[in-house]
């Protein structure tokens, strides 16, 4: 399973308290049950959380993107790429 292009490498179920490496072996995550929410990992740091509203019908989704910066002048270089990767994950997502 990829996301934007990015290969996911491990899934957390906080609610059924299972997570699953990208060849999909499960394995219990040890500690209590917290909430309902989805995490997905990518091998290129990217982070998906998915959970549902707890006021409202819809889902909410919080998006996590990480690369290097390289230099202190390449800041702004670096967030145009962090929202462009952002807006490659809504759409890979339909979101």
């Amino acid at each position: 399973t990829e996301i934007a292009g990015s290969k996911v490498v491990l899934a957390k179920d906080f609610k059924t308290l299972k997570a699953r490496d990208g060849e999909g072996k499960e394995t219990a995550l040890d500690m209590p049950a917290t909430s309902n929410v989805l995490q997905y990992f990518c091998e290129d740091g990217t982070k998906v959380s998915v959970r549902p509203s707890g006021t409202e019908p819809k889902i909410k989704f919080y998006l996590e993107v990480k690369d290097t910066m390289g230099c202190a002048g390449c800041y702004s270089a670096c967030v145009e790429k962090a929202q462009k990767k952002v807006e490659e994950i809504k759409k890979s997502m339909r979101i």
